[in-house]
């Protein structure tokens, strides 16, 4: 085993907090760097420099977003605030005593590698007083949210009402009784846009495109419950994405198969009569009091108006960036919210859309998300493919970028948790990255994965990831995946939920390094079963024709998701 290395983390939002803890785990000697005077990153809220508002929530659950050996507490909220996730976050650092390894108020200005090998590491306090030290390695975990993506449109300059960015958004109140634009319905967006429509004079949602939406609850539980290993298991191509090159795949499928696709077909229109359309009908639900039959209207409504926000994505709910919230749809269906194209210039206070379509605006917020620079970074470097995401192949494992990915669907802490594991694995020798060849090799993979796969997005979001099969990717660096050896000797009680439970961090401890099996199966034996059971039925079917034309056809067949025999 390598000696104890002194190692820079940058950040201490969840992605710092987890690669501060992995690293003393593994005997290292981390120095935590955080600009802000307390722990929680983006989820922090602060008026003067923070990027959230202060009734901001989750759209990923509590289940989903917590870290493999610190479940959330019994009988919390399923998708917290904030400010929740923050005191989540706070507990979890107290447990693992990491504050004590952070510097509050400290800046990074720059990073630079050694003639020698290793790091320089530039900072600055709140007092202005700088600092230059050195450092075995460093950790990136400053996060994807830090510099706003600001467009520019002909005319904004005569605008004599407020422009600002999502990040700068504070809360409702701010907007009563004005006319608002907010652009772009990504999951801070459509969040804002709710909330602005429930008390402005007038709002208006601008979209260049559509998107694909999920309600924040489905089937009775967090939209994200549905994200388990038997949902993703199957390959792509049987139902997840219409890729046209694997369309020659789907027709010999259905050629041979065709009974099966009745079944799936009316497997899946059970799913959707039984668990999302009748309920409505039920007196416990819409019908149920005053006002029943306006909020059964309201509730179709939002269905329809889904529905074609996701036809005019151009993609499956497989193929892009899902919206967890639907709350903005509701508020388009019932007449609080109206939708427009593209903004194409400002006059004066009007605000013209692409078709000609325009408003006179008191306040333009601008949803468009962030991005991804690294400024205190040489900016080549910066930019370079990454290896997972997370090594640079030229640089090695010295450098590791933590949490700089972004799942379709699923949270970014649990893939955090799993990159800082690797990284401290690596750098107490105990594992080893492949050369520099294997890994550009990888990088080209995802880079075609991501291509096929998300096409809606195209050149857009290159930090897209699919959360499933990359936790896998990288527990299997570390040595943590899941065997079906292991799973054949647990209770099938175990095995039920380790399959079509919610995918859940913890099942990445039950062996490998650093495991706590007990812990591990006491979260997974108690996690709900959220799958109705049509989808349950439907979704093990597709795993299965998965499997058999994987061994028929070869690896470009086969099952997204596969746990290795031993």
């Amino acid at each position: 085993m390598t000696a104890s290395r002194r190692v820079a983390v940058i950040g201490a939002g969840p992605s710092g907090l987890a690669t501060i803890k992995e690293l003393l785990a593994e005997g290292h000697g981390p120095v935590g760097f955080e600009r802000a005077a307390g722990l929680g990153g983006v989820f922090r809220y602060d008026d003067a420099g923070g990027v959230i508002w202060e009734s901001c929530r989750l759209t990923s659950s509590a289940l989903l977003t917590s870290f493999s050996d610190f479940p959330p507490p019994p009988g919390g909220d399923e998708q917290l605030t904030a400010r929740a996730y923050v005191d989540y976050l706070r507990a979890y650092a107290t447990a693992f005593d990491l504050e004590r390894r952070i510097r509050f108020s400290h800046s990074v200005e720059s990073v630079a590698r050694r003639a020698g090998g290793g790091w320089t590491v530039r900072s600055v306090d709140a007092a202005g007083e700088r600092r230059e030290e050195e450092f075995d390695a460093v950790a990136v975990a400053s996060g994807l949210h830090q510099h706003p993506d600001l467009p520019r449109y002909p005319g904004q300059a005569t605008f004599p009402g407020a422009i600002l960015h999502g990040s700068r958004f504070r809360g409702a109140e701010s907007a009563r009784g004005l006319r608002v634009v907010v652009v772009g319905a990504g999951e801070s967006g459509a969040d804002i846009a709710a909330e602005i429509a429930a008390v402005a004079a007038e709002t208006v949602l601008s979209l260049r495109r559509g998107v694909s939406v999920l309600p924040r609850r489905q089937f009775g539980y967090p939209n994200d419950y549905q994200t388990c290993r038997l949902t993703n298991s199957a390959a792509p191509w049987i139902a997840a994405t219409r890729d046209p090159a694997d369309r020659g795949k789907r027709r010999l499928f259905a050629t041979i198969c065709f009974p099966f696709f009745l079944l799936d077909r009316l497997l899946q229109d059970a799913t959707r009569l039984g668990w999302e359309v009748l309920p409505l009908f039920s007196p416990r639900h819409a019908l149920a009091g005053r006002g029943g039959l306006e909020r059964l209207r309201l509730a179709l409504a939002t269905r329809r108006e889904s529905a074609r926000l996701l036809a005019e994505s151009q993609g499956t709910f497989g193929e892009q960036f899902g919206t967890k919230s639907d709350e903005f749809v509701r508020a388009i269906a019932a007449g609080r919210c109206r939708r427009a194209g593209a903004i194409e210039r400002f006059e004066g206070r009007r605000v013209v859309f692409a078709g000609g379509e325009s408003i006179e605006a008191d306040l333009v917020i601008l949803a468009t998300g962030f991005v991804g620079r690294v400024p205190f970074l040489d900016a080549a470097l910066a930019a370079r493919p990454r290896y997972l995401r997370t090594f640079v192949p030229e640089v090695g494992a010295g450098l590791a970028f933590v949490g700089f990915l972004r799942p379709a669907l699923g949270a970014i802490p649990p893939l955090a948790e799993l990159q800082a594991r690797w990284f401290a694995r690596l750098l107490s020798g105990a594992a080893e990255l492949p050369s520099p060849s294997e890994m550009q090799a990888e990088i080209e993979g995802a880079r075609e994965f991501r291509r096929r796969h998300f096409r809606a997005h195209r050149e857009r979001l290159e930090e897209l990831v699919d959360f499933t099969s990359v936790c896998d990717a990288l527990a299997r660096q570390i040595g943590c995946l899941p065997t079906r050896q292991a799973l054949a000797g647990e209770s099938r009680r175990f095995r039920r939920r380790f399959f079509a439970g919610p995918f859940v961090a913890a099942q990445y401890r039950l062996r490998g390094p650093h495991a706590r099996p007990e812990l591990a199966r006491r979260t997974i034996e108690s996690l709900p079963l959220a799958l109705p059971p049509p989808r349950f039925v439907g979704n093990t079917l597709r795993w299965a024709w998965s499997r058999l034309f994987g061994r028929l056809f070869g690896p470009g067949w086969a099952p997204k998701l596969e746990l290795p025999e031993a």
